[in-house]
């Protein structure tokens, strides 16, 4: 009887766990905390999280952002790699550029990728 429920509470776990949801939608309002010479990059990896790249030692980070016309609002998406080992921008619709100087940002630029 154990192993019986053990089995169906393990079914029920793996079930649940690998279950899809929906893609998940952008936020209108994602980006809204970038202030050109006011924020910090830590307020930025705060909110974003480990950027799609880092150049010039950490003073220039980027991110993949997907855009969802529903909510007319971003998401960070993932960096994916295609069957060639290259990246790919199916997902990402935009590049956030982002340029700091003294861990303040100096200068950022959302650039259509798709």
């Amino acid at each position: 009887m154990k192993t019986q429920l053990l089995t169906a509470a393990l079914t029920t776990v793996l079930v649940f766990g690998c279950a899809s949801s929906a893609p998940p939608q952008g936020r209108a309002d994602l980006l809204d905390f970038l202030a050109d010479g006011q924020t910090r990059q830590r307020q930025v990896l705060a909110r974003l999280g480990d950027p799609s790249g880092r150049f010039e030692g950490g003073n220039i980070l980027t991110y993949r952002l997907g855009y969802d016309p529903a909510s007319k609002g971003y998401q960070v998406v993932e960096r994916e790699d295609g069957t060639s080992g290259w990246p790919t921008w199916l997902r990402a619709k935009f590049s956030l550029v982002m340029v700091f100087d003294d861990e303040v940002l100096r200068k950022h630029s959302l650039v259509e990728v798709n």
